[in-house]
């Protein structure tokens, strides 16, 4: 009968194996001796004199295990690139794909304002309150920094937007922007 022998030095832990072929079908009535041997520190000898059939999966895993832990720590070549690697490259290359990045996202639309130092709207000079109500006299509080009740929980003055709708929660429009306010 065929032995297979397997020996797996990882650090201080040793583990010697002797099993039998994998196929159950080929293994005999008579019982069969499987000895493992566990070095960790200390001396353990285990012996098992019992029954292959009950033993052969536990020994069979824990072959797959250590075939794991085996690919694990086996060298894996990582290639050419490791091999070429230049840093002041890389940082070129990096600096290019940023500039090329930056020009893409460059095209920012120059915002402009929308109100003027007073808070009225530069488009028609009107003093339009945040409400959006035309004939509103002012429904807020004074603004802190200008002192007028046109201005809502931000001061109008050189603002660079315009409230186009006040909608609830449900999506219900309550008053839309009067008229056109270029971009």
């Amino acid at each position: 009968m065929r032995q297979r022998w397997l020996r797996t030095d990882l650090m201080f832990h040793t583990l010697l194996i002797y099993t039998l072929p994998y196929s159950i079908s080929k293994m005999t009535d008579r019982s069969e001796e499987f000895r493992v041997e566990k070095n960790i520190g200390g001396d353990e000898l285990a012996e098992l004199n019992s029954n292959p059939e009950k033993d052969f999966p536990k020994i069979q895993k824990q072959m797959q295990q250590i075939e794991r832990q085996l690919k694990c720590l086996a060298f894996q070549n990582p290639g050419p690139q490791v091999a070429d690697f230049n840093p002041e490259t890389r940082l070129q290359k990096k600096k290019a794909r940023m500039s090329q990045m930056n020009e893409f996202f460059a095209t920012k639309k120059i915002v402009q304002k929308k109100y003027d130092k007073r808070g009225k709207l530069l488009c028609n000079n009107r003093d339009l309150c945040d409400c959006l109500e035309v004939n509103c006299q002012g429904c807020f509080y004074p603004c802190p920094k200008c002192n007028s009740k046109k201005c809502g929980p931000e001061c109008r003055c050189n603002r660079k937007w315009v409230y186009d709708r006040i909608q609830t929660e449900a999506g219900d429009v309550i008053s839309k922007l009067p008229f056109y306010v270029p971009d």
